[in-house]
């Protein structure tokens, strides 16, 4: 059995590891380019309340009892979720988003 090398430029490995190489170098241009492009028409536009809070001109609301009797029930292991009442809320907030 003869196990062969090497074969110069008709090696079909190194013509495979080429156009590897090249399509590797291609992708990366083109992401780079749809990174440039999504860069530039990225916005976010932040109500003047949220602006507020950032700025640290106003508290966000916390009810603090409320947080700690949520933490100590998650905790303890005895909060449980309802998916119905996750799905209501979501619902009315897609309604009250329909309404404005």
């Amino acid at each position: 059995m003869k196990i062969e090398g090497y074969q110069g430029t008709n090696n079909i490995y190194g013509d495979q590891a080429a156009k590897f190489t090249k399509n590797t170098q291609l992708a990366a241009s083109k992401n780079q380019t749809n990174k440039n492009s999504t860069e530039e028409s990225t916005s976010i536009e932040l109500s003047e309340r949220a602006q507020q809070i950032m700025q640290g001109q106003v508290e966000p609301e916390i009810d603090l009892k409320k947080v700690a009797s949520l933490k100590s029930a998650i905790n303890s292991g005895n909060y449980k979720i309802s998916a119905d009442d996750i799905a209501k809320r979501m619902m009315a907030q897609v309604d009250m988003q329909k309404e404005d």
